[in-house]
């Protein structure tokens, strides 16, 4: 397999060479494009590279090859995992060898500055098997047998390769990587003389350091032999900063396994060689350290490696006698023993055995003793172990100097365990003991960090560990904290969660001081390294007194706060900020290579607006105008997006909705406001005073949006819908009634000249009809585009001023002469009853004196007489009623039509 990558990687670089030989530069990057194509075409991955030049003059008489840019990019399970990044690829070839008998022969490969991610997921695939291999039928796969490849020399320059096994849990970096090696490989028995040198080495096993940034050397020849893809390492020493390691290897791949067999020692060698492997010795005057003693290593890597299993291993580390200090400085470490093995016999995880048997010390005169066994790591640990001692940190300051860092106080310790750790769980199994801290120190004058305990203790029992007190600061944030953690022991073992319930109070967390906030790019970088832990479920039953963050200050803050999986969420948190009442429940998530997000719901009570503007970016880039607003606001909104790098709102991926209740809201300071009071000309605009007014607002894919709403003034009501935008754009309509009489300036000049020219009776001032206007706001925040418009009954905006004041003139006519006439009626009614009255009283009074004369009459001929006068008095009566009413009737018509004619 690892020819036919070979073959294949290499027909596609002769390909390259031969279409550039024969086409003219002109077709480059058709060229380009083929080769890209024809590479993809044998991955199982995305091969590009930005540019490619051939010379044959530059290394005459060979042909050379340069590549800028190319990378290798998985698919699939690897989509987002770049396998090999490699800024300059050079390679020399002979033309003339293939030209005469089909042979490639490649004089030189030198990759600069090149970067390989090798990944092995749980699940044992592979992200550098990209190979994908031709039907074995294919005239490529005759081609390929029938190719010999000769190489002779290859070169890493500069380069990084980081090596990460998640199915077997360990991980390797090389960090400033030289390496090179020269053979025929157009053999398939030859030796290939390599000599490698990393200037940082680090190795991982179960999420424990066993190197790191560890120099390495190695002058090694190897013998190879592709026909049974078998490869040895003999009599070779590798060097780790001082320490020789003498190992001896054989490696075979007859198929995708890969078979081992090394073996390594380091046999009574100086102590001083071994501590050079601790890299605080190592980076700290290593060569005034003075030393004695001996120790001891061996061991060996044993078995088959494939998707599901890995060979045996083990190691034994002795230390005898040993002591080690500075010759100017007294304090030193003293007999020192050590007695480490580690085996697992079959390569199955599970099956590892750590033994310490022994681990002590003397520092100034104090011992430090420790032991440890433990098995099953993975299934079900079993765990025998005790430390007890006392540390003086002031000491190992002395001991171990580090550049900017003081440290001083003391640890105490003296624990005991032995039982499963499921065990454990269930209370069961022997776990006691005690650990004190007192006066802890520590500073660093580079990163201007500063840790104070106090004060701390805490003691064990097989399922807890239970703090006591826990009492400092970090930097400016003070701390009393107390609880109990649980499953303490898989945690420190294996990085396994822990859970925990606590009690904090804190006078002060300066968030600030703690980010490194001296600069905004220090509070950018700070913010953007921010990690919640993995592996941890707290709870904090919280009670601070001032919290720091930017520019802000959260006073009074109470609730309750749990951390898990790497995200914070806080369930009914009270406090103040802005001098506002604020209650709040939600979520704060900072996972691994992804930008911070947050999930909120937010109360908030009597907040000043312009404390607003002053404090909160999202309202200075949404709500701009706020900055020239008075009054206060009540909000009730959940919140939800992304953070940029310094904790401020991504804007962009914002998601809110809410409501908004505006209290003794005015807007007298805004210059926006005075511009349209200016434009409308209503002079009275300026005393516009806004009763409470609610709101129902949303926050999408950057603009601020209103449900239309209805805002009640001192002067009129507005209804208002629209919205403005994070590039500051506003788009908004306003509709309003506006009375003419109030109408200022210029457009009552026009008016009233225009009502004059119509009917000289009227003005301004006796029309009492309002106007519609409609207010339409666009442009920016910083310049705001107005157009007013007065609205007709139809509902039509009209433009030209004369046409406003015929459409007003017409409707105030219309209403006068309707009033006029309905005044004349009213007062033709009135006549007509008044005749009415007058009539029916004459004829009352008329048949009443006629009936008393008949009446009065004592004969009978004086009643006859007396009868045919009292019949004439009611003739002539009637005559007379009759004709008043004919009089007022017709004098109420007359009125009627004198007010129809007006």
């Amino acid at each position: 397999m690892l020819k036919k990558v070979l073959y294949s990687f290499l027909g596609i670089i002769l390909f390259f060479i031969f279409a550039a030989m024969g086409i003219s530069m002109m077709y480059k990057n058709e060229i380009k494009d083929l080769i890209t194509k024809t590479a993809n075409e044998k991955l199982k991955a995305k091969f590009q590279f930005e540019d490619a030049s051939i010379s044959l003059l530059r290394h005459f008489p060979n042909l050379s090859i340069e590549v800028e840019n190319s990378s290798i990019i998985g698919k699939n399970e690897f989509k987002n995992d770049t396998l090999a990044q490699i800024p300059k690829l050079t390679i020399q070839i002979a033309p003339l060898a293939y030209l005469l008998d089909k042979n490639i022969e490649i004089q030189e490969v030198i990759l600069e500055q090149a970067q390989f991610n090798l990944i092995i997921l749980p699940s044992g695939l592979m992200n550098w098997d990209i190979y994908q291999a031709p039907p074995s039928d294919s005239p490529q796969e005759k081609t390929d047998q029938n190719m010999r490849i000769s190489l002779n020399h290859y070169q890493l320059i500069d380069s990084k390769i980081n090596y990460i096994d998640q199915m077997r849990g360990f991980s390797t970096q090389l960090v400033q990587l030289n390496h090179e090696g020269s053979g025929d490989f157009s053999k398939d028995i030859f030796t290939l003389n390599t000599s490698t040198e990393v200037e940082k080495l680090s190795f991982e096993f179960l999420d424990k350091t066993y190197l790191s940034e560890v120099k390495g050397k190695l002058e090694a020849p190897i013998e190879m032999n592709f026909a049974k893809m078998e490869f040895a390492f003999k009599n070779n020493d590798l060097y780790l900063n001082e320490l020789p390691i003498h190992f001896d290897a054989w490696v075979a791949m007859p198929d995708t396994s890969i078979d081992m067999d090394i073996k390594f020692h380091a046999l009574k060698s100086p102590l001083k060689d071994f501590l050079s492997l601790v890299p605080l010795l190592y980076q700290n005057s290593f060569q005034e350290l003075q030393s004695s003693g001996d120790f001891a290593l061996s061991g060996y890597a044993k078995g088959k490696m494939n998707g599901r299993s890995m060979p045996g291993f083990g190691m034994d580390l002795r230390i005898s006698k040993g002591s080690f200090s500075y010759a100017k400085i007294p304090v030193g470490v003293k007999q020192m023993e050590l007695d480490l093995q580690i085996d697992n016999p079959d390569g199955v995880p599970d099956h590892t055995i750590i033994n310490l048997k022994k681990f002590q010390l003397y520092m100034n005169n104090q011992p430090i003793q420790a032991n440890l066994f433990l098995k099953t790591p993975l299934s079900n640990p079993y765990l025998k172990a005790s430390l007890k001692g006392v540390l003086n940190l002031g000491e190992i300051a002395k001991i171990i100097p580090q550049k900017n860092t003081q440290m001083s106080g003391t640890l105490q310790s003296d624990v005991q365990l032995d039982g499963y750790v499921q065990d454990f769980k269930q209370a069961k199994g022997k776990a006691n003991g005690y650990f004190n801290a007192r006066q802890i120190q520590y500073s660093n004058s580079e990163t201007q960090q500063k840790i104070n305990i106090k004060n701390a203790a805490a003691t064990i029992n097989p399922k807890s560990l239970i703090i006591s007190t826990l009492e400092g600061n970090v930097a400016n944030t003070e701390f009393v904290a107390s609880g109990s953690l649980q499953n303490y022991v898989l945690y420190f073992l294996k990085n396994d969660k822990i859970t925990g319930n606590l009690l904090l109070k804190s006078p002060l967390v300066d968030l600030n001081s703690l980010m490194g906030r001296s600069t905004t790019t220090a509070t950018s970088t700070a913010a953007a390294d921010l990690q919640i832990p993995k592996n941890i479920d707290f709870t904090f039953q919280s009670s601070i007194g001032k919290l720091l963050f930017k520019d802000l200050v959260i006073s009074q803050a109470k609730g309750e706060i749990h951390l898990a999986d790497q995200v914070i969420s806080m369930d009914d948190l009270s406090f103040q900020l802005a001098n506002a009442s604020w209650k709040s429940t939600g979520t704060f998530s900072k996972k691994d290579h992804q930008n911070a997000s947050v999930n909120w719901a937010f109360n908030i009570q009597d907040l000043n607006i312009q404390e607003a503007h002053k404090y909160f970016s999202l309202v200075q880039k949404l709500a701009p105008i706020a900055a020239a607003a008075q009054g206060k606001v009540n909000v009730d909104f959940t919140y939800s997006g992304e953070l940029n790098p310094d904790l401020s709102p991504n804007i962009m991926s914002t998601n809110a909705q809410g409501n908004m209740d505006l209290i003794d809201f005015n807007l007298k300071n805004s210059p926006s406001f005075n511009q349209l009071v200016s434009l409308t000309q209503w002079d009275q605009l300026k005393n516009l005073a806004l009763k409470p007014t609610h709101l129902n607002f949303q926050i999408k894919q950057g603009r601020l949006q209103f449900k239309p709403f209805e805002v009640q003034t001192n002067l009129t009501k507005f209804q208002v819908n629209g919205s403005n935008g994070l590039d500051q754009s506003l788009e908004y309509t306003i509709l309003t009634d506006i009375p003419a009489k109030t109408l200022q300036s210029d457009v009552a000049a026009s008016l009233n000249q225009q009502l004059a020219k119509l009917n000289p009776n009227l003005n301004l001032e006796k029309i009492q009809q309002a106007l519609k206007m409609q207010i339409m706001v666009s442009g920016t925040v910083q310049k705001p585009q107005f157009k007013v418009n007065v609205i007709n009954a139809q509902g039509n905006s009209n433009s030209s001023v004369t046409t406003q004041a015929k459409e007003l003139v017409k409707q105030e006519a219309k209403q006068q002469i309707n009033k006029q006439l309905d005044e004349a009626k009213a007062k033709a009614e009135s006549m007509k009853k008044e005749a009415e009255m007058l009539s029916q009283k004459l004829r009352q009074e008329a048949y009443a004196n006629a009936d008393r004369l008949v009446e009065e009459a004592k004969n009978p001929f004086a009643k006859i007489a007396a009868q045919k006068i009292a019949e004439r008095l009611k003739k002539e009566a009637d005559r007379k009623a009759d004709a008043l009413l004919e009089e007022a009737d017709k004098k109420a018509q007359e009125l009627i039509e004198k007010a129809r004619q007006n």
